[in-house]
């Protein structure tokens, strides 16, 4: 019998289970977790509850199958364009890549508006959000420069400190306002407007399948990241049903995208503990500066590949070779000691810290002048773009259900060898294509109105 050691190589950029489990956690709670309070408001607290845990399960399992079909068929540091690639060729990966950088980006543009909105709201004669998000740009970009996963851990760390930390003040004002009148006041009115808008608020908050590949790739055992990621996920859901559902019943009818911006915007609430909501909101927008560089990661990842420095046949996987790759060759046995039926289990990775199949600390393609350039693009973005939240949000609906939804069943149909497995892909493509095609008609509605509106 054999004894493996579980310490981490002195310098090595991998993560422990740890690490990786606090990646995963505040990969996914962020911004999107204080718009839930407004989605339950418009569903009300039981079938919101419903939904999220739907959601939750659903896209887990999207995301758990394209690391089971990257464990089986690619290599460890293959990335969703390249399963893509091996399932349907270029043109298909260049799409999932196309999906993964509009969302990723997306969300970094959400997270510079929401800095500049949420601390021009509680600086000094209300500060023009505009000039906060300029004077935290070089915050961001100084974060944009750290070299890899294993380099943001103490700030992620920070950064999931600060978010509950803030929780944590809004739990204080919930158990001032629990035995209130404002759950009895509250009554949902749900309509065909607003429920899609909020379903695709939750959805939103579960896009984290995009930082999936990259923090298990970056394990230092990789074999271990099942457990980690299903108690992340449930960690994940639980957290949110609990922010969303006890801001709900404490407050009443949220009717703001963010509960912090809701409480200091209701004279009500903003008397009564300006305090605790000024420093929640101050606590939520530090972290959420923190956290900006794992949302930045896959689309720096994938554009770097794209511009294929540096790029060796060891450590990427070859488009053109990839693309070429056929069922048969695919469900044949192989030999290769990268693929096998026991990649599923995990028992191809080895334990060694810095083995060949091992996350370097670069990026291929990696460029000071690309991350300038992609931090830039999102300040630019949220600079100009009025009412860029609702034009977020139908990105969201397109890459995001694209992502989540709708690729990850596609490239398990293609490994699908029983009618079973076949019937339960097409069912997931179906009801994702559905979720896809509501939620951007009423991305689209809503942002008409609010462009007629004004």
């Amino acid at each position: 019998t054999t004894t493996t050691t579980t310490t981490t190589t002195p310098g090595s950029s991998k993560t422990t289970a740890r690490q990786t489990f606090i990646h995963l956690v505040k990969g996914y709670i962020g911004p999107g977790c204080l718009s839930l309070p407004w989605a339950f408001s418009q569903l009300g607290i039981g079938p919101g509850i419903v939904a999220c845990g739907i959601l939750s399960f659903w896209s887990s399992y999207n995301s758990w199958s394209v690391v089971k079909l990257k464990r089986k068929y690619l290599p460890l540091k293959a990335t969703y364009p390249q399963v893509g690639a091996w399932a349907y060729g270029q043109n298909f990966a260049t799409y999932v890549q196309t999906c993964i950088c509009v969302q990723q980006l997306a969300i970094c543009t959400v997270f510079f508006s929401f800095i500049g909105e949420n601390l021009g709201a509680i600086l000094p004669n209300g500060s023009n959000h505009l000039i906060v998000m300029t004077l935290s740009l070089p915050a961001i970009l100084a974060l944009s420069c750290l070299a890899n996963l294993k380099a943001l851990v103490p700030f992620t760390t920070a950064g999931t400190i600060l978010l509950f930390s803030a929780f944590a003040l809004l739990a204080y004002v919930m158990s001032q306002e629990w035995d209130t009148e404002n759950d009895d006041n509250y009554a949902p009115t749900p309509t065909a407007r607003t429920v899609p808008l909020a379903i695709c608020a939750i959805l939103y908050s579960y896009e984290g399948i995009c930082l999936i590949l990259p923090i298990e790739g970056s394990m230092e055992k990789p074999k271990d990241f099942g457990p980690v990621f299903g108690t992340a996920m449930a960690t994940v859901a639980v957290v949110f049903c609990l922010v969303a559902g006890a801001s709900v019943y404490a407050f009443g009818s949220v009717t703001n995208g963010s509960i912090t911006a809701y409480l200091l915007d209701t004279p009500e609430f903003d008397d009564a503990y300006r305090g605790p909501l000024v420093w929640a909101n101050f606590l939520v927008s530090l972290s959420v500066l923190l956290t900006y560089p794992l949302q930045l990661f896959p689309a720096l990842e994938l554009m770097g590949r794209g511009c294929g420095a540096n790029r060796t046949s060891s450590e990427t996987v070859a488009s053109d070779d990839v693309a070429s790759t056929t069922l048969p060759s695919i469900t044949s046995s192989v030999s290769e000691p990268m693929m096998g039926a026991d990649a599923e289990n995990g028992e191809r990775f080895s334990d060694d810290g810095d083995n060949e199949a091992g996350v370097s600390s670069s990026i291929p393609g990696d460029s000071p002048m690309l991350r300038l350039g992609l931090v830039l693009l999102t300040y630019m973005t949220a600079m100009v773009i009025p009412n860029v939240q609702s034009l977020i949000a139908l990105a969201g609906a397109v890459a995001g259900s694209s992502t989540a939804l709708l690729i990850p069943p596609l490239l398990e149909l293609r490994d699908a060898t029983t009618m079973g497995n076949r019937i339960r892909c097409y069912f997931l493509l179906g009801g994702g294509t559905i979720f896809m095609i509501i939620g951007t008609v009423a991305a689209i509605t809503d942002i008409v109105r609010i462009y007629t509106s004004q």
